[in-house]
């Protein structure tokens, strides 16, 4: 992940936005994920969400994959990747997935909850 590829773009602090996680018992492609989080009302997340959610949460990706399904970014060679977190060997790491695969159960996806002005989160 290179500042040429990922440029940042969302000003703020690591707390700024929360995170709501969503997983599924049955494999799902990333259209279903998204149709479920527009059901309920939850946004898509920016890959600094990542960055932020591994800062403030780094025990999560030890449990399982989180993967964040942003605006996917166009690789090399026509791939569409997102942001995920996860363990290899006790490490915690940060990589590229992707998008139109097809995810495991037992992965969970990253989005933003609606904030409302008070700065609780619903």
């Amino acid at each position: 992940m290179t500042s040429e590829n990922f440029p940042a773009g969302r000003a703020g602090t690591p707390s700024s936005r929360a995170i709501v996680l969503l997983e599924f018992d049955r494999e799902v492609t990333a259209g279903d994920v998204l149709a479920e989080a527009a059901r309920l009302g939850l946004g898509r997340p920016t890959y600094e969400d990542a960055l932020y959610f591994g800062i403030e949460h780094a025990a999560a990706q030890l449990e399982r994959p989180v993967v964040f399904l942003h605006e996917p970014w166009v690789g090399f060679f026509g791939r569409r990747d997102v942001v995920c977190l996860w363990t290899n060997a006790g490490r915690r790491e940060l990589g590229l997935d992707g998008f139109d695969e097809a995810w495991r159960p037992g992965q969970r996806f990253a989005f933003v909850a609606a904030v409302p002005p008070d700065g609780a989160a619903r």
